[in-house]
């Protein structure tokens, strides 16, 4: 985690995350058992990316995301789902679930990163600064979502890091 390529506020549309949901534990997650790239590994091998890219009018952009949301349960839990960001009025496909993004202002932020899957890959100490002096805040995000752009994520620079968008939801 070196640092952001770029910051930006921008308005995010009313949106529905769609494909498939894990439940998992923070304290798990943070002590080093990180089981979410086994479940992004789930998702490619079954391509559940397919019924939800043949929506095209719907699919909000390309890029795969990965939602967090639901971590403000007292059983130390969050829910994540892997899938698209689509638009309003897309069929939600048997199997598959989904978590409804209300319009909003988010942070977009490109973050370099050495490894997509790290347990934090967002360098949090640069954006929650960024964010600051933005003079936003989210102290009260109900989600944020991970987003694998097509290029960003897969082309390494010189460095050999590679650029992971994130959607951090603002107060």
């Amino acid at each position: 985690m070196s640092d952001i390529a770029k910051f930006e506020i921008i308005k995010l549309p009313r949106l529905i995350a769609v494909g498939k949901k894990f439940r998992y534990s923070y304290e798990a997650l943070n002590s080093g058992d990180n089981r979410l790239p086994a479940f992004w590994d789930k998702c490619y091998a079954e391509n559940i990316f397919a019924p939800l890219e043949a929506q095209a009018e719907y699919v909000f952009n390309s890029s795969h995301a990965g939602v967090f949301f639901d971590w403000r349960q007292e059983d130390k839990l969050f829910s994540y789902i892997i899938g698209l960001l689509m638009k309003e009025g897309t069929t939600i496909p048997p199997g598959y679930s989904s978590y409804e993004i209300a319009a909003t202002d988010v942070a977009l932020i490109w973050a370099n990163v050495k490894d997509l899957m790290e347990t934090r890959a967002a360098p949090w100490d640069p954006t929650g600064k960024a964010i600051e002096e933005s003079g936003r805040s989210c102290a009260n995000m109900p989600w944020c979502a991970d987003v694998f752009h097509p290029v960003r994520s897969t082309t390494p620079a010189e460095n050999g890091e590679l650029i992971l968008d994130c959607y951090i939801p603002l107060d």
